[in-house]
């Protein structure tokens, strides 16, 4: 074989080899974006793919972000998060939660050697939150973790530059905010018969929903005749580009409606 027909044959043989790994992965490319996690960028040992238009992550990779644990035995691949298994089928196709099949369920992606799997769908499975930035364009994830860090504080542990705030604020309704520290105020009430309490807090799409209810005064109960002014204080530290909202728990409706907040 002369040197020409040789390195013809070795060419071909290099683009055999690049058309086998691009045929098993075909429409996807580098990923360039960032992975976040609670606001800190996340480890990767490889770079991620995007996919017909979705982010995929090395399995390990995967496993890093959720807190996971990823095993691979033949053409099965498992992650168990939490007390769920996920399930992918490799020579297939098929996905399962814990023996089941899904609606919806994405497969998993061969890269060589290196198996990718689907980030949203896989990180939503998990019970947390995703999101797409497209001013940092970074794919920003919440940990479960993170959600239910609503936190009734006692007044005497605030530093006292915060405890000067709430004195300040206390006596107008609604809700009055200095960093991570707020105050929900009834406003001026007859009696101590009449308050506050949080009744749930639950963590819906990039929002933390506070029920709060006003408490009325015991029927019968005699209660000294002094004005009042209800209020609580609480932290809560929210995740990246997450809000808060505080609602009448028996009206469904923004607390205070109609009132001036956030002083």
């Amino acid at each position: 074989m002369n040197k020409k027909a040789w390195l013809i044959a070795a060419l071909s043989l290099q683009l055999v080899s690049v058309y086998s790994v691009a045929a098993a992965t075909s429409g996807s490319q580098v990923q360039t974006a960032t992975i976040s996690v609670d606001g800190k960028a996340a480890a990767l040992q490889k770079q991620a793919v995007l996919h017909q238009q979705k982010t995929y992550v090395l399995a390990q990779d995967a496993a890093s972000i959720l807190k996971a644990k990823w095993t691979l035995q033949g053409q099965t691949g498992q992650m168990k998060v939490g007390n769920h298994t996920i399930a992918y089928q490799l020579d297939s196709g098929a996905v399962t939660v814990d023996g089941k099949a899904v609606q919806g369920g994405e497969a998993a992606l061969l890269r060589g050697k290196d198996v990718y799997v689907p980030l949203r769908w896989l990180v939503e499975q998990a019970g947390q939150k995703i999101a797409w930035n497209p001013e940092k364009r970074a794919v920003e994830i919440v940990s479960s973790g993170q959600n239910d860090s609503f936190v009734l504080v006692d007044e005497k542990q605030l530093t006292e530059a915060e405890q000067e705030f709430v004195e300040s604020v206390k006596g107008k309704q609604g809700i009055h905010q200095q960093g991570d520290l707020y105050v929900i105020a009834r406003g001026q009430s007859p009696h101590p018969g009449y308050g506050l309490q949080v009744t749930k807090v639950q963590q819906s799409w990039e929002q933390l929903l506070v029920y709060v209810k006003l408490t009325e005064p015991v029927p019968g109960m005699m209660y000294p005749q002094v004005i009042t002014y209800p209020y609580l204080t609480a932290k809560v530290k929210l995740p990246p580009y997450n809000t808060i909202v505080f609602i009448d728990a028996d009206t469904n409706k923004p607390l205070f409606e109609g009132t001036q907040s956030n002083q």
